[in-house]
Formats: structure tokens, sequence, C-alpha cells
């Protein structure tokens, strides 16, 4: 089987983990996100260079969304677009 690269958000628990730890079982590379980096310091061990991991809170976007009315603007225009651009495919579609 080919080796595949994969990107998966949150690797340090749940699912996210099960997933990561199969495909690197298998030889795939898998490029993930975490909120802290020691919790994958035993596959980092393991897999080296085939583990790549980044930084990612997405708790933090919450907040913002929360106490500041720019980030809320940019998440209801966002969620405008993606409502057009969504009706315009199913129109093209139909």
């Amino acid at each position: 089987m080919p080796q595949r690269n994969w990107l998966i958000t949150g690797v340090s628990s749940g699912f996210g983990r099960i997933m990561t730890e199969q495909l690197l079982a298998r030889g795939d590379r898998i490029a993930g996100t975490v909120r802290d980096f020691s919790v994958m310091d035993d596959l980092k061990a393991e897999y080296r260079d085939r583990l790549w991991l980044a930084a990612l809170d997405l708790s933090e976007i919450e907040k913002r969304l929360a106490t500041n009315p720019a980030w809320r603007c940019s998440a209801s225009m966002s969620a405008a677009h993606r409502k057009k651009t969504h009706h315009l495919q199913g129109e093209t579609h139909a």
C-alpha cells in the first residue's frame, strides 16, 4: 500500500488520536494539530519525521467571536457567503 499523507485536527485525544496511531502504524504520514505538544511526545519519539505537529486552539476563536464585534461580523459574513455559494451551486445543478 502506498504511503499517504493526512491532515488531522485534534490528534492528541479521542478519535483523532486513534486515527493517528493507526495511520502511523501502517506507514502513513500525519500533519496534526494539538493544543499541547507534550501529550504527543510518545508518538513523536517513535515516528519522528512522519508526524508533524502544529499548535491550534479553536477555543480561542470562540472567545474572540464572543468578545470582539469585528470577529462576529466576519463570522456572520462568512456564514452568509457560504449560504449564498450553496444556493448558487444548487441553482447550477438543478
